[in-house]
């Protein structure tokens, strides 16, 4: 939703009688905060069953994640070129994308490959989505040095990604995180994956053995986990984020989401509100849905309003369109994201397990 109110704040103070703020102030180091959470959630779901099996789990694990990315991408870069086609004849104009090249763009697009100088995106956010499945192919290499037994290769990867941020966020006068363009743009997102994973290496795993459990707590983990830590930690982000430091908040990720995690008092209770939870389950949906919807709010807006707002009503509109995106998304979440995950799960999964077991493997959706 970070992403979604920045965005349309920038549709917003194309309409406007003067300049606007953001609703979210560098929105975009939601991305950051993203990938530094999916590091530390991978580990937590599938560190164990790369422990046990090494690179046997390897195949199993990537099929599992391009079921969950690839069939909603492939969707929304289909669905935004025939609505371009249909806007393009009817108004001449394309309300939906910018220019593309066919069929490489298109076939980039299928294949996620648009983050990675490969292709233009179709729907602009998705070039992080096409990195996200790039540090996931990258998920069992990236074990070997964080949870290494020899503290050297730990801090080898440390260092890379300290390096890495360090180097991305110096492409900007202002030191700012706002790079998509390959191959900074991989760059950042993985290395904050790999700040993920050593989040989750240093608060949850005492040793390598207990890297597996399913709630794993060491005494860092415990200790940032309490309610004032946890407070302090978050207290301290904001501020950054008040300051808009990038590098220094994308620093302090590791630290809330490790707090947080480790969190069983009043910040865990409060974070488990159903409506929390309902964002959360469609968030992929809002993340790549919301930037199909901004040209045709504009469209409507000055086909109703064709003066530019007073910059207090360009603010209401940026607010309305970012939670107009909600009930799309869910339509897309429930129409497209469900469906193509258990019916690919069943296609797939089942199969592997029923090849690898030899018994027969009733098909299941994986949450």
């Amino acid at each position: 939703m970070a992403v979604v109110m920045q965005h349309f704040s920038t549709t917003a103070q194309v309409h406007s009688q003067g300049p606007i703020p953001s609703l979210v102030p560098h929105g975009y180091l939601a991305v950051d905060f993203f990938f530094v959470l999916s590091g530390y959630i991978m580990c937590y779901t599938y560190l164990a069953a790369f422990q046990r099996q090494g690179w046997s789990a390897y195949g199993d694990f990537l099929l599992r994640r391009a079921i969950r990315l690839m069939p909603l991408n492939a969707a929304i870069a289909l669905a935004l070129i025939s609505l371009g086609l249909c806007s393009t004849a009817l108004i001449g104009r394309n309300l939906f994308h910018g220019p593309i090249d066919l069929p490489i763009d298109v076939i980039s697009n299928l294949l996620m490959l648009q983050g990675l100088g490969l292709g233009k995106p179709i729907s602009g956010p998705s070039w992080s989505v096409s990195v996200e499945l790039l540090s996931y192919a990258l998920f069992p290499v990236l074990i070997g040095g964080v949870f290494s037994p020899h503290r050297a290769w730990q801090a080898l990867a440390l260092l890379m990604s300290l390096a890495g941020l360090y180097v991305v966020a110096s492409q900007t006068p202002h030191f700012d995180l706002a790079i998509e363009s390959a191959p900074w743009g991989g760059v950042r997102c993985i290395t904050e994956f790999t700040l993920g994973m050593l989040a989750y290496r240093w608060s949850c795993c005492s040793s390598m053995d207990r890297g597996g459990d399913r709630q794993p707590r060491n005494a860092a983990g415990i200790w940032l986990g309490s309610d004032r830590i946890t407070a302090a930690v978050l207290l301290v982000c904001l501020v950054l984020v008040g300051l808009r430091q990038d590098l220094l908040v994308a620093l302090s990720f590791p630290f809330v989401i490790a707090a947080v995690a480790q969190n069983r008092g009043r910040v865990a209770r409060a974070l488990e509100h159903r409506w929390l939870y309902f964002l959360g389950v469609i968030s992929y949906s809002l993340y790549l849905v919301h930037d199909a919807l901004r040209g045709v709010a504009l469209e409507l807006l000055r086909a109703f309003h064709p003066l530019p707002l007073e910059r207090p009503w360009a603010l209401l509109f940026a607010l309305l369109c970012s939670l107009a995106v909600i009930p799309f998304a869910w339509l897309t979440y429930h129409c497209i994201e469900t469906p193509s995950r258990a019916y690919l799960s069943r296609r797939f999964l089942a199969r592997r397990s029923s090849a690898a077991s030899g018994l027969a493997v009733l098909p299941t959706e994986p949450r």
